[in-house]
């Protein structure tokens, strides 16, 4: 068996579909989920039957095809994503085309009349040709969207807190694989920086959410009315995340 989980195939819809399975002694119930790198992923009971997966997959055939073409549909537009000056990058919702300033700064990035402006060391990542390598240039994109990222949730987080009258004893902005947020026990707020390229709604949701936390530990009642009172369309922010947030790992 791979270190991942059991791996197999089913024809479904005349579709062949191979599929990863995920055994735990602790879980008791079956998932499904699909995975932009590994494709669908099956989470089940350790001595779940084989037979009852199958029939659960033919169940949900509608639902896996669909997913499994938006997944290729994610893997087309990161083949079309270019680290070039002039391509169209992602930031805070909308695409902007790159424009690269190579005047010893940074690495900078920033909104600036409709184009996102990345200021970079003069001879940084220097390639055989004029510019900076495509690696190079994504490099520091990264890194000015971390730094942007870290600006952007800092200003919320004190704009809201002084709101909810609470604190985090620290906020750190991470590259996390499954994660937009979480609140530590101890009060640490943890966010992810492809928040940046969302929309600021969709951040502030997430903000909100995560000092939320801190008032309330779990998902009660009590949390999500914390919530509604700060944002009545969190669900629509929630929505936008749930359809578009796996665009957000092509970067």
């Amino acid at each position: 068996m791979d270190a991942r989980g059991e791996q197999d195939q089913i024809e479904l819809e005349r579709v062949r579909v191979i599929y990863r399975i995920r055994r735990s002694a602790r879980r008791r119930t079956v998932t499904l989920a699909i995975d932009p790198e590994r494709g669908l992923v099956i989470y089940c009971p350790r001595r779940y039957p084989r037979r009852g997966l199958e029939t659960l997959l033919r169940e949900k055939a509608g639902w896996i095809l669909d997913k499994i073409a938006w997944v290729e549909r994610l893997r087309a537009q990161k083949a079309r994503l270019r680290w070039v000056p002039g391509s169209p990058l992602l930031f805070q919702g909308t695409l902007y085309p790159l424009e690269v300033h190579r005047d010893g700064r940074g690495p900078l990035l920033r909104r600036q009349d409709e184009r996102l402006t990345l200021h970079i060391p003069e001879r940084a990542g220097q390639g055989a040709g004029q510019g900076p390598t495509a690696q190079c240039l994504r490099e520091h994109v990264i890194a000015g969207y971390k730094a942007a990222a870290r600006r952007e949730i800092m200003l919320r987080v004190e704009h809201f807190q002084a709101m909810l009258g609470v604190r985090p004893r620290t906020v750190r902005i991470k590259a996390q694989k499954k994660r937009w947020g979480s609140c530590s026990a101890l009060g640490g707020l943890n966010f992810n920086w492809r928040l940046i390229l969302a929309p600021p709604p969709v951040l502030d949701y997430l903000v909100v959410h995560e000092l939320c936390h801190l008032l309330h530990p779990d998902h009660s009642r009590g949390f999500w009315g914390r919530v509604a009172a700060m944002l009545p369309d969190y669900r629509a922010r929630q929505a936008w995340l749930r359809e578009h947030g796996a665009g957000l790992y092509l970067y």
